[in-house]
């Protein structure tokens, strides 16, 4: 299919996926259960758990007049007659996260503006999903068999992968905008074209402070999308501590359960592939791999793919673009502090997901290592394909080897992040992981 121009002013019905070839779906399972956690309505606070001293001392802060506080955003998504605070999901989640970007982030005016904006849309995306599921119940009955899930830090080449296997028709890579908007219906073409005018604005965004860097070039609203989208709807994504300075709430997610959040991403995922029918499912997110556990509840029969690279070029990536990102909504520091915390957030993610690996039976793991993908990209990703369960042919590897190509070729013309920008020893990083690096051949 031919890539739509992106600066059109109207976006074709037709140009929802960006693929040399044809498109086909199926999908499933359970709707997420009950909340694990009471919100106390109007105090901004969690409520206690049962038995915990009354006495212990409570966050608390002064008020600003600009304070975020989780009884705004519910506010913000209060519809017209509704009585009480609004009954959401995940809200002890949202308050741990509020708080970290109250308090740490040092946001300026237009990044509280932003993050407001950005927090009100995943409560009302909660909604959306409920309002659906109840008008159209047989969502939740969808199947969804042997997802095959991609991991591996950014940086680590899991998108490039992603994108690759996104040329199989055996194989369902949702695009970007389906997973930003995963409960809309889009019964007519006016909600189809708004919604991908959305999600081409947000790519565009979100890819701009890295522009000639070489990261997120393959990010567009017809290419395959990370499903940290739909984690982040739940609260529960790391990712939210490459787009803002969150170490509270990094600390506090890297020690949580996240089994309802990924029920959570399932239900959307079915309304996903309800809307658009397909085959296998194939999605990303970097940090799937430190939640494996987690993961399988949802998914069972589910296969996952794990990319390793250099911990010293990922480091640097992740640095770079956590620098670039926060750069949108909070004064630009020194970029020192970058690097040491993901330097220190990567060396706990690859211990967390040692362990978390052993959850899954080998046979439905399978390690890529970044130099072979690049190197010899069409049999690499032959190879994912079979563990897949499909079977390339000609116009695929024809595809996956144009797509590459060019991905290289713009990978080269790019200035990469680099560890030394961000006060990082390549050598010292290579001790650091000796033993990863040792492990996966990196």
């Amino acid at each position: 299919m031919r890539e739509p121009a992106l600066r059109e002013p109207a976006v074709r019905e037709s140009a929802v996926r960006e693929s040399a070839l044809s498109w086909r779906r199926s999908g499933g399972g359970p709707a997420w259960g009950a909340p694990s956690a009471r919100y106390a309505p109007g105090t901004g606070d969690v409520a206690r758990p049962a038995g915990q001293d009354p006495a212990a001392p409570r966050r608390t802060k002064p008020a600003p007049r600009d304070r975020l506080a989780v009884s705004d955003l519910l506010e913000r998504v209060r519809e017209d007659g509704e009585e009480g605070e609004p009954r959401l999901r995940f809200l002890p989640a949202l308050e741990q996260l509020v708080l970290s970007l109250d308090s740490e982030a040092g946001l300026h005016a237009e990044g509280r503006a932003a993050v407001r904006r950005e927090l009100a849309e995943a409560l009302a995306r909660q909604r959306q999903l409920v309002r659906l599921l109840r008008d159209h119940p047989t969502i939740a009955l969808t199947d969804i068999r042997a997802p095959v899930f991609i991991t591996g830090l950014p940086g680590s080449g899991a998108a490039l992968l992603h994108n690759l296997l996104a040329e199989h028709p055996g194989l369902d890579a949702p695009a970007l905008w389906e997973l930003a908007d995963p409960a809309a219906e889009l019964v007519d073409i006016q909600q189809r074209r708004a919604a991908l005018r959305r999600a081409r604005s947000d790519a565009e965004r979100a890819v701009r402070p890295t522009l000639g860097r070489g990261a997120g070039q393959l990010l567009r609203h017809t290419r395959p999308g990370g499903c940290h989208r739909l984690l982040a709807n739940a609260f529960h994504s790391m990712m939210a501590t490459l787009t803002w300075r969150v170490p509270g709430y990094g600390t506090w997610l890297e020690g949580a359960d996240l089994t309802e959040a990924y029920a959570f991403h399932r239900a959307q995922l079915q309304a996903v592939t309800w809307r658009i029918p397909g085959s296998t499912p194939v999605l990303r997110d970097p940090f799937h791999s430190r939640h494996l556990r987690e993961l399988l509840r949802a998914y069972p029969d589910a296969r996952v793919v794990h990319v390793h690279r250099s911990p010293a070029d990922v480091v640097g990536v992740c640095a770079g673009i956590s620098a670039a990102r926060r750069g949108r909504t909070a004064p630009a520091g020194d970029p020192g502090p970058v690097g040491a915390e993901w330097a220190a957030r990567a060396e706990r993610h690859f211990a967390a997901s040692e362990q978390a690996r052993s959850a899954l039976p080998q046979a439905r793991l399978l390690d890529v290592r970044y130099e072979e993908l690049v190197a010899d990209p069409v049999q690499e990703v032959r190879r994912v394909q079979r563990f897949a369960g499909v079977t390339s042919t000609v116009l695929v590897d024809r595809a996956v080897a144009a797509l590459a190509a060019r991905s290289t070729r713009a990978a080269r013309a790019a200035r990469a992040f680099r560890p030394t920008e961000f006060g990082l020893s390549r050598r010292q990083l290579d001790s650091r992981f000796a033993v990863y690096r040792t492990t996966y051949g990196v």
